[in-house]
C-alpha cells in the first residue's frame, strides 16, 4: 500500500480535457518517490483522482518547464495489481491520503469550485 509522506497544492492545470488542480505528493515508493497528482471536481463536493505523474526532472540542473525531454512519465499504473479490486482499494487509499493531508482539500475547492 502506497503512503502518502506529504502533499502540496501546486497549481490548476489540464489535464486530459479536463480543469484540475495539480498536487505535489511525496510517497514511500521508491520507483515514484514525488509524483503529481491531478484532481478535477466531482458530484457530492467529492474531486476525481484523473492521473498521477512521475516528475523526473531536476530542478538544479533544468528549473525551467522543458516540455522537449521526457521529464514527465504517467505512473497511474502504480494502482494497477492483479486485481482490480486490490487496484481500486489502492487508487481510493492514495485519494484519501492526498486529500485529507493538510487543507489539500480547501485548496482544491478554492480553485477549482470557487
Amino acid at each position: 500500500m502506497i503512503q502518502v509522506i506529504h502533499a502540496a497544492f501546486r497549481r490548476v492545470a489540464e489535464r486530459d480535457g479536463r480543469t484540475c488542480g495539480e498536487v505535489e505528493v511525496n510517497t514511500d515508493q521508491a520507483e515514484a518517490p514525488k509524483v503529481l497528482a491531478y484532481f478535477a471536481a466531482a458530484k457530492n463536493n467529492d474531486y476525481d483522482l484523473v492521473a498521477v505523474v512521475k516528475n523526473d526532472a531536476d530542478y538544479e540542473i533544468d528549473w525551467y518547464d522543458n516540455s522537449m525531454h521526457q521529464a514527465f512519465t504517467d505512473e497511474t499504473a502504480i494502482f494497477k495489481a492483479d486485481g482490480a479490486e486490490e487496484s481500486g482499494e489502492e487508487r481510493s487509499s492514495f485519494k484519501e491520503q492526498v486529500l485529507s493531508h493538510g487543507n489539500i482539500r480547501e485548496e482544491l475547492r478554492r480553485e477549482l469550485i470557487g
